[in-house]
């Protein structure tokens, strides 16, 4: 069986929380230190600190990344992490613009951690595109070759692939079906993607694109829904921010493959009549 593998969570979930070593506990409480202004003074750490913590890091990462193979029966694994550049922020500057960007609240040994899973040869990095993408043409390729495999990840955006899924940080193991990896995909659609910054259809969440599809089976019903609500959210300018949400949610198959909606039954009609 074969595990296709989020390395970017494998990474961050690697990198374990660093304070309790700074800061000494009394009956059990541990306090922060605070500032005048009431926050909270930065912890710092010198240079051997950081590599006694760095080499901890990737042991955690490997010890992690055995648990979860054994704990899976897998004798294989593709591993994706992040690399350079993104599709995506060319065509949309604002992807993803929604999450923090202060320094003190990231990790700085997480990408460290990453190179080191592609040094190694346990992980491959995503060129142009995300983690994610590759995870999706690996299982595509599986599939076609009538190999069984499981997803690797704690992101909800992969639950558009049918298959196995193992949740990494529950450690939960779930099938996803066609039927519900489609459904998943078309809600996006409808929602967007608020964690990336990605519009969907005005007023419609979670609750309202599921309940617009809950009746529904098949994909070309699905589409219809889709291409109604963005006619009713958008107007004249439906088609253009649906294929702008689209190109950012969709999941590539293969590398040349994007999000397009010419062959859907839906389109065709409109633009024919």
């Amino acid at each position: 069986m074969l595990a296709i593998i989020d390395g970017d969570v494998l990474a961050y979930q690697a990198c374990r929380p660093r304070w309790q070593k700074k800061v000494v506990p009394v009956n059990g409480v541990y306090y922060v230190e605070l500032d005048e202004h009431g926050k909270k003074v930065p912890l710092v750490f010198d240079k051997e600190e950081d590599r006694e913590y760095l080499e901890e890091s990737w042991l955690n990462f490997q010890e992690d990344l055995k648990t979860m193979t054994d704990a899976l029966f897998c004798n294989d694994y593709l591993m994706a992490v992040k690399g350079d550049g993104n599709f995506r922020y060319g065509l949309l500057p604002t992807y993803k613009m929604n999450r923090h960007k202060d320094p003190s609240k990231q990790n700085n040994f997480v990408p460290l951690i990453r190179k080191l899973a592609v040094l190694e040869d346990l992980a491959v990095e995503s060129i142009n595109c995300e983690a994610d993408d590759m995870m999706r043409i690996w299982a595509e390729e599986a599939r076609l070759a009538g190999k069984d495999y499981t997803i690797c990840s704690i992101d909800k955006d992969l639950k558009c692939i049918p298959g196995k899924h193992w949740n990494m940080k529950k450690r939960t193991l779930e099938e996803i079906s066609v039927e519900a990896a489609l459904k998943h995909y078309y809600i996006q659609l409808i929602k967007g993607d608020p964690t990336d910054n990605v519009r969907g259809v005005p007023g419609i969440g979670d609750v309202k694109a599921e309940k617009l599809l809950k009746s529904l089976s098949k994909e070309e019903e699905y589409q219809e829904v889709v291409v109604d609500q963005y006619m009713k959210g958008y107007g004249e300018d439906w088609e253009q921010q649906l294929i702008i949400n689209g190109r950012m949610i969709y999941l590539q198959k293969h590398l040349n493959d994007h999000f397009r909606i010419n062959d859907w039954p839906i389109v065709r009609e409109i633009k024919e009549a």
